[in-house]
């Protein structure tokens, strides 16, 4: 995931809403999100590491972002960061508890986002570049460095999250929520360059990163891969994934998926009602 943006008990009947994009070389083997067998868990699969961008769990979400560092050299042996969420919703520990356990010098850069209905502390961001933190309510947003921090996208994003989730009364609905949601995922618009962040990438490419929408064709440009000398292979935005979880814990997810040419697969939609049951 590349962008993550959320609503945390900014809506009386939802505790939290999130729309998200996951970017990623388009040559790295995936699977969209579906059930995880009898696990109670929704989400994608990275088919070649085993973990997930992004998913729930009934009461319970997880998503990860990397931190755009080239400069960082990786650590011996990485961890893949999609171990993150997929060990959070297969399992029961509370995200306070979680965070405190993650073995975090083993991944590189991460920013990942742990929510448990109900938790002492429900929301928490951990991380390897920052202590692990309880986000307060409000709408919030992770790009590829600290969380909240000012970048473009992330701005522009929370901006229309904000005037989304105002603007809803009552249940949310595909016309309501679901499809001004993507319309705000699929924004390509590029901000000045002036207004980007210097991660180290150089100019030409921190502006190709910066729509929260991403598309890069093969041959354009190389973009950073962590530990391996980059080829120009094509990258962006493959999946937009949309997370509501009301406040008797039903918890729905709804996930596009997108091909190189930027063509959108068909939306998928899963409703968890409780714990370890689909439905």
């Amino acid at each position: 995931m590349c962008l993550l943006l959320f609503a945390y008990r900014a809506h009386p009947r939802y505790p939290l809403l999130m729309a998200a994009n996951r970017d990623e070389f388009f040559s790295r083997p995936s699977a969209p999100a579906g059930y995880w067998g009898e696990t109670g868990v929704v989400a994608g699969r990275d088919l070649q590491a085993g973990g997930t961008w992004a998913g729930v769990a009934a009461g319970r979400v997880a998503a990860v972002t990397n931190i755009r560092e080239p400069q960082v050299p990786s650590p011996a042996e990485p961890l893949s960061r999609g171990d993150i969420p997929r060990d959070f919703l297969l399992g029961s520990t509370p995200p306070d508890d979680f965070a405190l356990q993650l073995a975090a010098p083993r991944y590189r850069g991460f920013n990942a986002l742990l929510f448990q209905l109900g938790a002492q502390r429900e929301l928490v961001c951990a991380g390897n570049r920052h202590p692990a933190f309880a986000f307060s309510p409000g709408i919030h947003g992770i790009s590829n460095g600290a969380p909240d921090a000012p970048w473009p996208k992330v701005v522009r994003g929370r901006e229309q999250l904000a005037a989304l989730v105002g603007k809803l009364a009552g249940e949310i609905d595909r016309d309501n929520f679901v499809a001004p949601a993507l319309e705000l995922l699929a924004d390509r618009r590029r901000p000045p360059r002036d207004a980007l962040p210097d991660t180290g990438v150089g100019g030409e490419l921190e502006h190709a990163l910066s729509p929260i929408f991403v598309h890069i064709p093969p041959g354009e440009l190389a973009v950073p891969r962590d530990g391996i000398e980059a080829p120009r292979d094509a990258y962006g935005t493959r999946a937009s994934t949309l997370v509501a979880v009301d406040r008797e814990g039903v918890t729905q997810l709804w996930e596009q998926n997108f091909d190189e040419d930027t063509g959108a697969g068909p939306l998928r939609h899963y409703t968890l009602t409780s714990p370890r049951t689909s439905g």
